[in-house]
Formats: C-alpha cells, sequence, structure tokens
C-alpha cells in the first residue's frame, strides 16, 4: 500500500500535484497570506515550465467567450473605479479581491488538460467534505475550537461559507456517484453526499438550507421530466430531507425568528434582525439602483450610501452594516445592470456549453445554483475564500467546456476528411 501511494506521487507530474494542494487547501483559507504564496509560485513556475506552449494555451482566453465575458467582468470592475468618489478605497477593493484570482486562473489555463481538471474538481469536493467530517466533529464535542460549539460547529469559517461547500458536495457528489464506473469511487462520493448533508443539517446556515431545498426541488423536476417513474422516487426523498430538517429545533427557531421579523415590518414597519436587514438591503439597493441603473454607483460608494441610509431611516432599528448581504444586490448597485449582465452571462453560457456533456452538466448547475441562490442573502463573490472557489469551479469547467469543444471540433473533421 505504502509503496503504491510512493509510486503514484514519483510518477505524477510535481507541478500538477501543486496544483491540488492548492486547490484542496484554498477553501480552508488557513493563513492570510495563503492564496498570494501558491498563486505567485504557479504562476512563475508555470510561465517556465510551459514556456514553450504559453500562448497557445492562453489563447483561451479570447476563444471561449464564457472567460473572455468573465475577463470583461472584471476589467469593467477596475473601469467602475473612475465614477467612484472613493476613488482609492475602490480601486483598493476591486484590486484585492480580483488580483490572486487573474493569477491562478493563468496557472490553471496553461497546464490542466480535460482529466486534470475533473481530477481537480473532485479535489476540491473532498477538500469541501473535509471541513463536514471537521465540523460534525465539532458538533459532536470530539474537539474545540475557538468560537465554536456543538450549537454553532462552524469550525474555523464563517458558517455561511461552509455551508456552501456542503450544499456543492452533496450535489456534485451524487452526481460522481451516478456517472463513475468505479466502485471504490462510487463508495467515496456516497460518504461525502452523506457527510455533507449532516454537517449542513447541523450547522446555522439558513440560507444554504433554503438553497438546498431549491436546488433539490430543481433536480426533482428536471429528472421527472425524463422519466414519470422518478417522479415518485424523487418527492419521496425530498419529502423525507424536508422532514429530517424539520427536527432540527435550532433551525426551525431561526425560521420562526424570520417569520417574527417579516411581521415586525408588516405591523411596526420597523425592520430589525437578521433577516428584517436584509430585506432593508433589497429595500435600500432598489432605491440606488433606480439613480444609478447602467453603471451602478462603483466599488465603494455604492456601500457608503448604504450606509448612510441605514443611519437616517428611523425605520431601521438592527445593527449598522456596509454590506448588502446579497451579492446580486452588491454587484447592482456597484457595477449597474451592465457589470451584473457581464458576470450572470459568463456563468449561464458556460453551464449552456456543458448542457450536452453529463456530469459536467449537472456539476456546473450543482455549483452555480448555489451561488445563485444563496447569493441573494449572503455574501459570495465579495467574500474570501468563497471568491477563489467560485472562480477555481469556474476555470476548471471552462477547461473542460473549451477541450471538449476542441475534441468535437477535430473528431468532425477527420469525419470529414474521411
Amino acid at each position: 500500500m505504502n509503496n503504491t501511494i510512493k509510486n503514484y506521487f514519483v510518477n505524477k507530474d510535481k507541478y500538477i500535484l501543486f496544483v491540488y494542494l492548492f486547490l484542496f487547501l484554498t477553501p480552508w483559507n488557513l493563513i492570510k497570506s495563503q492564496v498570494a504564496f501558491f498563486s505567485i509560485i504557479l504562476v512563475i513556475w508555470g510561465f517556465f515550465k510551459y514556456k514553450v506552449v504559453i500562448f497557445e494555451k492562453i489563447k483561451i482566453l479570447w476563444q471561449f467567450k464564457p472567460l473572455l465575458l468573465w475577463i470583461s467582468f472584471v476589467l469593467f470592475c477596475l473601469i467602475a473605479v473612475f465614477w467612484s468618489d472613493s476613488f482609492s478605497e475602490g480601486f483598493k477593493r476591486v484590486f484585492n479581491f480580483h488580483k490572486y484570482e487573474m493569477l491562478f486562473a493563468t496557472a490553471l489555463l496553461i497546464s490542466l488538460n480535460k482529466e486534470q481538471a475533473l481530477t481537480a474538481i473532485k479535489v476540491v469536493l473532498m477538500s469541501f467534505t473535509a471541513y463536514s467530517i471537521f465540523s460534525i466533529i465539532i458538533y459532536f464535542d470530539l474537539i474545540t475550537i475557538a468560537g465554536s460549539s456543538s450549537l454553532n460547529p462552524r469550525g474555523i469559517l464563517r458558517y455561511s461559507i461552509s455551508t456552501q461547500y456542503m450544499v456543492i458536495t452533496f450535489f456534485s457528489s451524487l452526481f460522481f456517484v451516478f456517472y463513475s464506473k468505479l466502485k471504490e469511487e462510487k463508495i467515496l462520493f456516497i460518504l461525502a453526499a452523506f457527510l455533507s448533508l449532516l454537517a449542513l443539517l447541523v450547522n446555522n446556515g439558513r440560507t444554504a438550507q433554503l438553497a438546498f431545498l431549491l436546488i433539490f426541488f430543481i433536480f426533482v423536476v428536471m429528472f421527472s421530466m425524463k422519466s414519470k417513474k422518478l417522479i415518485l422516487i424523487s418527492l419521496s426523498v425530498l419529502i423525507g430531507i424536508v422532514f429530517i430538517f424539520s427536527q432540527n429545533e435550532k433551525m426551525i427557531d431561526r425560521f420562526n425568528t424570520a417569520v417574527t421579523e417579516i411581521k415586525s415590518i408588516n405591523n411596526d414597519h420597523t425592520y430589525s434582525g437578521s433577516f428584517g436587514a436584509r430585506l432593508y438591503f433589497n429595500k435600500a439597493g432598489i432605491e440606488i439602483i433606480k439613480d444609478n441603473f447602467f453603471l451602478g454607483m462603483g466599488p465603494a460608494d455604492n456601500r457608503h450610501k448604504l450606509v448612510e441610509m441605514e443611519k437616517a431611516d428611523k425605520e431601521y432599528k438592527a445593527v449598522v452594516i456596509k454590506h448588502f448581504h446579497s451579492e446580486h444586490m452588491e454587484i447592482l448597485t456597484a457595477y449597474g445592470f451592465i457589470g451584473y449582465i457581464l458576470i450572470f452571462s459568463a456563468v449561464v453560457l458556460l453551464i449552456y456549453k456543458l448542457k450536452d456533456k453529463g456530469l459536467y452538466f449537472y456539476i456546473s448547475l450543482s455549483i452555480f445554483l448555489t451561488l445563485f441562490f444563496v447569493s441573494f442573502a449572503n455574501k459570495t463573490l465579495s467574500l474570501k475564500p468563497l471568491n477563489y472557489v467560485y472562480v477555481i469551479f469556474f476555470i476548471l469547467l471552462s477547461i473542460i467546456a473549451y477541450q471538449s469543444e476542441l475534441e468535437k471540433k477535430s473528431l468532425e473533421n477527420s469525419n470529414i476528411e474521411v
């Protein structure tokens, strides 16, 4: 066994192994400079290793439209700084969030092929699974972590981050189980799905739990349309999961609190508590968008305006917060409709490119539906390391989609010649 593992690592490309290590550690965000350290090494090492073919590899950036749209979004974020009154603050925010994304994205694009990109996705899912185990261990009081307990087994990350990992892992793992031909891999991903579901159940991620149920329902509808035999099975499983969730008193209390906060808005016209504040942020965001529809206010002014509105509005009774707690609203108020449509189109087009690719298509839905739904009530793309994680998935799936297109064209050309 030890010799088998040793031979595996000896025979593998050391650079690719380093890429996998980077991907496994990134979701944990163990130290502040972690992504910076890995990204710089990956880029320098990668440029030397692939210097002969680097320009051939990097042309994917302008040949593959989803990537081109993503780059356009990043550039638009930088341009938006110029109509922000807080130029230096806006530039710092944009540069701080995107500088390392561009570095490690380049490293992944020049180094990974389709098969390696799929392996990389598995590596990230195993990292998520490891975090689920970490959270479950805390829940059962087997270890003690500062700021965590059995009532809130979040570990070293916010539960708003880790619960997104758990949702993605559950659905992606199920599709790996369905499509994998290896018995050992099926067992591994069955365990990953089970552990991620258990961890999601015991954590406080109300938004992720709702997203989980919505995504499950979407997949039930999708597969029921393909086979009517699956309708009863899928609905039974969904009802069973809802029942299991309903047995978590802590979760039910949090949802009851949300209902109370909604009643407070209707009866007293006051916005209080976590859910009430989120509703207010959307109300404020809509007011901001009305006057800044196409271009937004800029990446700093939108938050300054939100704080100003919170302090001035007597109906707002919650803590003053500098973020909309909705990534949709954050992007719309900062970068307007143009910025929003660029990033939204990039993701939708990528999913469309994978629509006939079976496993890859369902994995992309698992990932980006989680991003879409959670973004209505939480930070996602403006929260580290979540921004890195979602960009990593976007790049890996882009590699798979792009190289699948090249394979298809090559096959078509060979058929024509014959």
